[in-house]
C-alpha cells in the first residue's frame, strides 16, 4: 500500500534531520543546519536538472548563457561542512522531495510546513521576526485577488508580473502561480515572478520551491527572478539577484508539442482500449 502524501513528507523530515546525524551538538542547531543544506542542495540539484531540461529541448550553451543567470554565492556548500553530513540521508531527502512534487499538482507548497516544523518550531519569531504565511491564508488571498478585475490594457496573451519583496520560502505566491497553473501551461509562461527577502536561506527556499515545479511539472514561468536583498535601504536590489531564469521561446515552445504528441498517444491509446473491449463484449 502507498503511503499518504502526509506520511511521506513525515518521512522527508525525518530523513531531513538525519542528514547531521554524524554532526555532535544542540538538537535546534543540528536541525537548523540540515534544514539549510537541504535546501541549498536540493537548489543546486533542480537548477541542473533544469539546465538538463532547456538541453534536451534543443537550447545551446550560448542561449543558456543568456536566459540563465545563477549566484551560488548563498547556496554553495562549505566543504568542511559537507564532509561531516550524512550523504545517504542528504540523496535520499533529495528523492523524498522530487517524488512527493511528483504526485501534488503544479506548485504546492512543500517546504512551509517542514519550515515551520524543522527550523521555526518555538523560535516565535527571534532572529529576524519571521512568520511564514500559514498555506490556508496564502490560498485564501490567492483567491481573492484571482476575482480582481484584470485591467482592460492588458491582453489575454501578454505576460504580467507579480512582485513579492519580502518572499520568505514563497508561500504566498505559490497558490496564485497554482491557480494559472490548473488552467494550463500557456497561462503559467505569461508569468513573471520576482521576489526578493533579506535572508538568504528564504531566498534560496523560494527559488527551490518554483525551479523545482519547473522542472516536474513543466509548467515554466515567462520570467523568474530571485534577490537577495534589503530592499527598504538598498537602491538597486537586482544588483543582488542570485537566479534569473527567463523561460526561451524555443522551450515553451518543444514543451507544448511534446505534451501535445503525448496526448494524442494516449487518445490512440484510449481508441484501442475500447475497441478492444467492444470486441470481447461481442464476442460473449
Amino acid at each position: 500500500m502507498s503511503l499518504s502524501i502526509e506520511q511521506r513528507i513525515k518521512a522527508l523530515k525525518s530523513s531531513i534531520v538525519q542528514i547531521t546525524s554524524h554532526q555532535t551538538g544542540g538538537v535546534q542547531a543540528k536541525q537548523d543546519l540540515a534544514f539549510s543544506v537541504f535546501v541549498k542542495f536540493s537548489l543546486g540539484v533542480m537548477l541542473n536538472q533544469l539546465i538538463a531540461r532547456y538541453r534536451h529541448y534543443g537550447i545551446t550553451d550560448a542561449e543558456l548563457a543568456e536566459h540563465i543567470y545563477i549566484d551560488d554565492t548563498h547556496f554553495s556548500l562549505d566543504e568542511k561542512i559537507a564532509g561531516t553530513l550524512n550523504a545517504g540521508a542528504l540523496a535520499k531527502s533529495v528523492r523524498l522531495y522530487k517524488e512527493i512534487l511528483e504526485d501534488l499538482p503544479a506548485f504546492s507548497d512543500v517546504l512551509m510546513s517542514l519550515m515551520e516544523e524543522i527550523t521555526q518550531h518555538g523560535k516565535k519569531g527571534d532572529g529576524l521576526g519571521q512568520f511564514l504565511t500559514p498555506t490556508d491564508i496564502s490560498g485564501l488571498l490567492a483567491l481573492l485577488l484571482d476575482s480582481l478585475p484584470v485591467s482592460t490594457k492588458s491582453k489575454p496573451t501578454d505576460p504580467w508580473t507579480l512582485y513579492d519583496m519580502s518572499c520568505g520560502a514563497g508561500s504566498l505566491q505559490l497558490p496564485r502561480v497554482a491557480i494559472e497553473a490548473a488552467q494550463g501551461r500557456h497561462r503559467t509562461s505569461l508569468i513573471s515572478l520576482e521576489m526578493n527577502d533579506i535572508d538568504p536561506l528564504m531566498c534560496c527556499a523560494a527559488a527551490l520551491q518554483f525551479v523545482s515545479n519547473m522542472v516536474v511539472h513543466e509548467h515554466d514561468l515567462h520570467q523568474l527572478r530571485v534577490t537577495c536583498s534589503n530592499t527598504l535601504t538598498e537602491t538597486n536590489p537586482n544588483s543582488k539577484s542570485m537566479v534569473v531564469i527567463k523561460t526561451p521561446e524555443k522551450v515553451l515552445l518543444n514543451v507544448k508539442l511534446a505534451h501535445d504528441q503525448r496526448m494524442q498517444e494516449k487518445l490512440q491509446l484510449f481508441k484501442h482500449m475500447n475497441s478492444l473491449t467492444k470486441r470481447i463484449l461481442n464476442n460473449s
